[in-house]
């Protein structure tokens, strides 16, 4: 069943969403905002005006990853970083929210990495960031010539000891998935969705994750926001490396067409 009937059932409960004033009308179903390999966001005609995310396929390997994100997703919109959910469907997995903008110019490192720092001062969550199970289980899924192939340049990239640097660090609540196309603007505000991947881990994979699209100066100016001057080079350089390579395995399966490569990875990406 195709995303948009799939939000019927959220819309027929319009009675029960969550808002400063009740509606005094149903809403409609408005257009297709954005898509991208997971979910699928549609403007929700209506007063005040709201937007309704709804997936169309789970990307996350962890148990209950829906509650794990509505639980974080409620907890930055309190402090005005994630849109306010008026309404939420656990069995579409559909999320109902304050109206937000997509962005209309590429992020700044700068924005960025305050929006950054800020979600690193959110209340931690009881779920951890489980980077070296998912990589596994990401392995598990690749045909046998290419798990080997990725796990030989794994161990040629020193990822075992980056991972052990990542589970060393300071642990605090990160959001882990800052790409451009979870990020939107509330008046001059940026803000996040998708709180999918969000749980308690290190700040450096999370930061590195971030900045996978900005140019060497904007990263430089992101982690600045991010670190400041107690940035760890080598726990940067490790979240770099998990950051790259759990993107590549991610791209492997829902994304075959984008994937490295294992040696243009080692080569590109962890070489140096």
């Amino acid at each position: 069943m195709a995303a948009a009937d799939r939000l019927s059932r959220a819309l027929d409960d319009w009675q029960h969403w969550d808002l400063p004033a009740p509606l005094t009308h149903p809403p409609l179903l408005g257009p297709l905002l954005a898509q991208g390999s997971g979910h699928a966001i549609y403007e929700i005609l209506c007063a005040p005006p709201l937007i309704a995310r709804i997936r169309h396929q789970s990307t996350r390997l962890a148990e209950n990853a829906f509650g794990t994100e509505l639980t974080a997703w409620k907890t930055a919109s309190l402090r005005s970083i994630a849109p306010a959910v008026v309404f939420c469907d656990p069995a579409e997995q559909a999320i109902i929210c304050q109206r937000v903008a997509p962005l209309d110019a590429p992020v700044s490192g700068r924005a960025l990495g305050q929006l950054c720092r800020r979600i690193h001062q959110l209340p931690a969550l009881s779920d951890r960031l489980t980077l070296r199970s998912d990589i596994g289980l990401y392995l598990e899924k690749l045909p046998d010539h290419l798990s080997q192939a990725w796990r030989s340049v794994m161990r040629a990239g020193g990822v075992d000891d980056a991972l052990t640097q990542l589970e060393q660090d300071t642990s605090c609540l990160c959001h882990n998935d800052l790409t451009a196309g979870n990020l939107m603007r509330e008046g001059n505000e940026l803000v996040a969705i998708d709180w999918e991947y969000a749980a308690t881990g290190s700040r450096y994979f999370d930061a590195a994750i971030a900045s996978e699209c900005l140019s060497s100066p904007e990263k430089a100016l992101m982690m600045n926001e991010v670190f400041g001057a107690a940035a760890d080079k080598a726990l940067m350089k490790a979240g770099d490396c998990i950051a790259s390579l759990i993107t590549a395995l991610w791209e492997h399966q829902y994304a075959p067409a984008q994937a490295p490569d294992p040696a243009t990875w080692l080569n590109g990406r962890c070489g140096a």
